[in-house]
């Protein structure tokens, strides 16, 4: 049994987040902030890493696992990142 979530596409989707190529044994998804670019990357291991660009300049807010999508959407917030549904759909 395993202990590690993986966000699905649909759920990066209602987040705003669009897919973007990405090398093999990964997927990438990223969205505008309000001063830069949002991206979550998803491995096949179920590890994730959150990157923010601000002002031209990589931030890497965090590299790991998580347990639930609740896990997921408190961590989205931790970082600041919006972690509700887009109101665009």
């Amino acid at each position: 049994m395993s202990f590690s979530y993986q966000p699905s596409a649909e759920l990066l989707r209602t987040f705003g987040f669009v897919a973007f190529a990405s090398p093999p044994q990964q997927q990438r998804y990223s969205r505008p902030s309000a001063c830069g670019q949002e991206t979550v990357v998803v491995y096949h291991d179920a590890e994730l890493t959150l990157l923010e660009v601000v002002n031209g300049q990589m931030l890497y807010n965090f590299q790991g696992k998580v347990a639930s999508e609740a896990e997921f959407r408190v961590l989205l917030r931790q970082v600041n990142w919006a972690a509700e549904l887009s109101s665009s759909d």
